[in-house]
């Protein structure tokens, strides 16, 4: 049955051809769970109902589809370019959808100065609360920083396997050990995420290296993992049982639930690949992702403070409309302006086709 799915093309190459539209799929999945009060379909039919709240609820593992590309995507660009090209082309993209948050935030709650700047250079990120901003971008920018490096270690390992197994063990007994020096819980939402990046880092250097297909298991062990995924997950969000650190649900469901429903939306593209507007929907939201990210927060902010000052009767459905047109609409202006000034510093035609 697998080796029949995957005899056309591998579901290594099916992930690298689709991973816009993946990316695209996991921004949406994140999206709604941002909303996700509002946005149960099936509020009043009792099964569905059930259903319908868990698979909102979890949508933060959308992160970890990001994260996991990241890892991935990262491995190749830094062996097609030079490191200060590498660097600069990551960072021009994460500062400015950022620096608009940040610009709105200080506007909005009247922030002070030194505030506005402890909140633009991560400072706060990393010392106080990673809730203060869009916690992403700052996380992100953490792996980029030190991404070369481990690159570097990864690359003079023997063996990728062992290593990615001992790199992730590594982070356990660190984080395990943090628990113990800090009780600042709210690190481990971008903590528990690194695992998930290291495991993209070993499938980026498998494609790079030329390798297109999983074994024979694939399907299978795809399988199980969502399963393990879903059921961890139905307890640590829904119970509130925590797996030796703190935030358990960001943890190790999220990886299995990220990792495996990479390769499962990867393939339903892949089953879709004639429906020409869905890949192209999809695609187009899948590169501008990070100022998708970055407008929900604005566009939520903006909308439910107009609704609440205004007295109109609340409509979750339409809540929900208007915030992602509001929210496509302010992704879609950031990443133009940011196409813009990355033309207009590397010299070339910004809208080029």
């Amino acid at each position: 049955m697998t080796d029949t799915i995957e005899s056309r093309e591998g579901l290594l190459e099916t992930v690298s051809k689709y991973r816009s539209q993946i990316m695209g799929f996991a921004a949406l999945w994140i999206f709604f769970f941002h909303v996700r009060n509002e946005a149960v379909v099936f509020q009043n039919v009792p099964v569905l109902k059930d259903i319908d709240t868990f698979f909102v609820n979890i949508g933060f593992c959308g992160v970890d589809i990001f994260l996991f590309l990241s890892g991935w995507g990262m491995y190749h660009a830094v062996n097609r370019h030079s490191l200060t090209v590498f660097y600069k082309r990551r960072y021009r993209r994460l500062v400015f959808p950022f620096l608009v948050s940040c610009i709105f935030l200080a506007f909005n709650y009247k922030w002070g100065l030194l505030r506005f700047v402890k909140a633009v250079t991560g400072w706060t990120f990393v010392t106080k609360d990673v809730y203060e901003v869009i916690w992403f971008i700052p996380a992100i920018s953490i792996l980029y920083l030190f991404f070369p490096l481990y690159r570097r270690l990864f690359d003079k390992a023997s063996c990728k396997y062992v290593f990615t197994v001992a790199a992730v063990a590594l982070w356990f007994a660190l984080a395990v050990a943090g628990t113990l020096l800090s009780d600042r819980t709210d690190i481990y939402l971008f903590v528990n995420r690194i695992p998930v990046f290291i495991i993209g880092v070993l499938f980026g250097w498998m494609t790079y290296t030329g390798k297109k297909r999983l074994g024979r298991y694939a399907w299978f062990i795809l399988a199980v993992m969502l399963i393990a995924g879903f059921q961890l997950q139905y307890y640590f969000a829904f119970k509130k049982v925590n797996l030796l650190l703190p935030l358990g649900r960001n943890g190790l469901p999220a990886l299995l639930i990220g990792i495996a429903m990479c390769f499962v939306s990867g393939f339903v593209f892949k089953l879709l690949g004639k429906v020409t507007f869905i890949q192209k929907a999809y695609g187009f939201l899948g590169k501008m992702t990070l100022e998708f990210y970055a407008a929900q927060d604005i566009a939520i902010r903006l909308l439910k403070e107009m609704i609440v000052r205004s007295g109109v009767p609340f409509n979750s459905y339409l809540y929900v409309l208007l915030t992602f047109l509001l929210t496509f609409g302010i992704a879609y202006l950031l990443y133009l302006i940011n196409r813009l000034i990355s033309g207009k510093m590397d010299k070339r035609p910004v809208f080029a086709k």
